[in-house]
């Protein structure tokens, strides 16, 4: 019996032994090939309704992919005054799609926009402005509308609109590692150490979700999904604001004659049963009700599995990939709506300078 006993005892130690050694194999390969976002270093607090801004001129290597932004702080080239040039400036608005976490800078959607548009045309008409910051929600896009981008008229404004936009304003890390600011997301995280900081947990409980969902189509372990449906079929939930707001939006780029477009992105969800169909049914709706000019996205994603567009097995971000889909859907969709506004590029409208 006490031989039974030490051998059982021996091969369950052997095997606790071998399941940390896989684990911590598996946390290093996560780690060195799928790391979590990491923005330190690259935002800064401000005083105004942004809460935060990324850091002008920075250059930094973030999720293994090179990060630049521009005397603006944005994640484009050098921006110029408006009259400049002859081009047909067009101005995106967005969060970390938008920004294209994961992404290289030339394949972000607002840069691919700007190469499919001018090549559409056959010159070197159309400029695309990425003013995409990670976490912005709408009332912060509407703020930079407001104070950056309608002050220098741009001929059109396109909104790259997330569903989880209706979130109220996270402030993310800033300044540099060992100085950063606790988020109360971050706080929560050192909570549950195992369930937030091991990767190869994130990475367990995907996969056994990506199962399960094989014989339920329709769980989730979170109340993500829930969550966001609720958030647009309440009456009173908080789609609300956020619809008013994209309607003051689009009635101050008409004010200021720029055009104006809602760009509906979808989530990275399976799209051979996308979960959130009938929340882009109602965003399109409010806004032909209210003549905001609008394209859905994510009829483009049709049949297309996750996870060949989402940047990593731990990230959930719309990938190179993802993004060309994004950039030329909405390319199509803008210059059919330009043309038929008659809206050609106007001479001395807005351009771009060479970086100094």
């Amino acid at each position: 019996m006490k031989r039974t006993l030490k051998i059982v005892a021996i091969n369950v130690c052997v095997t606790v032994v071998l399941v940390a050694i896989l684990g911590l194999a598996g946390e290093w390969y996560l780690r060195t090939y799928a790391p979590l976002s990491d923005h330190r270093g690259l935002f800064r607090l401000t005083h105004d309704p942004a809460w935060y801004a990324m850091i002008p001129n920075s250059d930094v290597v973030k999720q293994g992919v090179r990060i630049t932004t521009n005397s603006d702080g944005y994640r484009d080239r050098e921006f110029v005054d408006p009259s400049s040039s002859g081009k047909f400036v067009i101005a995106v608005l967005g969060d970390s799609f938008t920004f294209a976490q994961g992404v290289p800078q030339d394949a972000t959607y607002p840069a691919i926009m700007e190469r499919v548009l001018n090549q559409k045309v056959g010159k070197d008409y159309f400029r695309v402005w990425n003013l995409g910051v990670s976490g912005y929600n709408t009332e912060q896009e509407s703020y930079i509308l407001k104070t950056f981008v309608a002050p220098r008229r741009p001929s059109w404004v396109v909104v790259g609109y997330n569903i989880n936009d209706y979130e109220p304003v996270n402030i993310p890390p800033t300044g540099p590692p060992g100085h950063i600011q606790e988020s109360p997301q971050q706080l929560e995280r050192q909570k549950n150490f195992l369930d937030a900081d091991l990767l190869v947990i994130h990475f367990v409980k995907h996969r056994l979700g990506d199962l399960i969902r094989k014989v339920r189509p329709g769980w989730y372990h979170s109340s993500y999904v829930s969550d966001i449906k609720k958030a647009y079929l309440d009456p009173h939930g908080p789609w609300q604001k956020v619809a008013e707001t994209l309607k003051s939006m689009n009635q101050l780029c008409k004010a200021e004659g720029m055009g104006f477009t809602v760009a509906l992105l979808p989530a990275m969800f399976d799209f051979t049963r996308y979960e959130f169909s009938d929340v882009h049914e109602i965003v399109q709706a409010f806004c032909e009700k209210n003549e905001i000019d609008v394209v859905d996205v994510a009829p483009f994603f049709q049949g297309m599995h996750a996870s060949h567009l989402q940047v990593s097995l731990m990230d959930p971000h719309p990938n190179a990939a993802a993004q060309a889909i994004f950039a030329n859907a909405i390319a199509e969709h803008l210059l059919r709506v330009i043309h038929k506004t008659s809206q050609s590029p106007r001479a001395g409208d807005s351009g771009d300078k060479t970086a100094h």
